[in-house]
């Protein structure tokens, strides 16, 4: 436990670092989600700072100093969750209604003002004071459960929502936040071991993962690419998608949605924009003059797929044959992913064996003995 307040002390200058290398991005990409999460790093640098505070005594020197840091703790939820909320949503602006996340943290200053003030808390009768250590000892615990819980359903959804306009989601689905969500909940598992039962075996371990989780968000967060890399028109385009089935004819008349379909099988069977390797839902809307809402109804309509899923599927035909061809002798795994529309070895490895259920490797082989059998 010697090390434990250097460790602590080396993680909270490093999220201070991060912190401000997220707000003061030099790539500007993601902007506003970027400084909720910068946010959310100083706030957890300094609930990790408490601890190399407290074995310097500073909490005996500048209470009210130490007690501040202990109240920006109902912050560290709120910014991480709204920068979540700022990743994975069209619109690329501050709204008002974010204010409400901070109401906790208000309502808990105002509780402790006149100990800043004095020096003195509240005084409560025995029974009074028992209910509010309990909610003082339980409000930050709850907070933080209920944001964890919200992060991770919001990039779940945010996996499904991106299927809906691309056809590549390797670099825009997050999924180092939802491993970083993953990281966090053990740390919190840990915290709560060391609040409610003082677990010394896990608690040691603490702060190796801090640290870890810290450089983590570092490698990942200031390499993230534009989620949302579309003209300001286009994401008013997108954000006008209707997913309600319930009165579908309004959406698209019969009529249009037969015109809308045919000049799709056009674009896909004969001009095969499919192999168009950055192809979104509004660069295919606008070849077919529609809206991305009329675009994504027509193929979740009469093909019964996600954008994401139809342009795929026309990708893996199109690699199933190269990979039989002779064009496989002069083409490595990657060429023939570039060739067949794909941006990235790793997509369309994935979407290759989800399709087929092999590999591109295991695919050849198996054909290439089948073709043998048959000499």
């Amino acid at each position: 436990m010697m090390n434990f307040p250097i460790i602590m002390g080396i993680t909270s200058g490093a999220a201070f670092l991060l912190g401000f290398l997220l707000i003061a991005h030099s790539g500007k990409v993601n902007v506003t989600a970027n400084r909720y999460l910068g946010l959310f790093v100083i706030t957890l640098g300094l609930a990790m700072i408490e601890v190399p505070l407290f074995y310097q005594k500073i909490h005996l020197k500048y209470p009210a100093l130490f007690e501040m840091i202990g109240l920006v703790r109902f912050l560290t939820a709120p910014f991480l969750y709204i920068s979540i909320l700022c990743f994975t949503s069209f619109e690329k602006k501050i709204k008002k209604k974010y204010v409400w996340h901070f109401l906790p943290f208000l309502i808990f200053c105002v509780f402790r003002f006149p100990f800043f003030i004095t020096g003195k808390n509240f005084e409560f009768s025995d029974e009074t004071a028992k209910v509010v250590f309990f909610i003082l000892k339980i409000a930050l615990p709850l907070q933080t459960i209920i944001y964890w819980c919200l992060s991770f359903t919001r990039l779940q959804h945010h996996l499904k929502n991106i299927h809906r306009f691309t056809s590549s989601t390797e670099g825009i689905n997050l999924s180092w936040l939802k491993s970083f969500l993953l990281v966090l909940l053990f740390i919190l598992i840990a915290w709560f071991n060391l609040v409610f039962f003082n677990l010394d075996d896990l608690i040691q371990f603490t702060p190796f993962i801090d640290l870890f989780s810290v450089f983590f968000l570092a490698y990942f967060s200031l390499q993230q690419k534009e989620v949302f890399d579309f003209s300001k028109s286009e994401l008013n385009d997108l954000s006008g998608i209707k997913t309600d089935k319930k009165e579908p004819s309004k959406r698209v008349s019969e009529e249009r949605l037969n015109e809308l379909n045919q000049k799709l099988q056009l674009l896909i069977e004969e001009e095969k924009l499919y192999l168009d390797n950055d192809l979104s839902l509004p660069k295919l809307a606008g070849n077919l003059n529609a809206s991305c809402n009329e675009t994504s109804f027509v193929i979740n309509e009469l093909y019964g797929d996600n954008f994401y899923n139809f342009i795929n599927k026309y990708r893996i035909e199109k690699a199933k044959s190269l990979l039989l061809s002779e064009k496989y002798n002069q083409l490595n795994i990657l060429g023939i992913a570039y060739e067949s529309g794909f941006n990235s070895k790793t997509t369309f490895n994935t979407t290759f064996k989800k399709n087929t259920g092999f590999s591109p490797t295991e695919f050849v082989k198996l054909h290439s003995g089948a073709a043998g059998k048959e000499l």
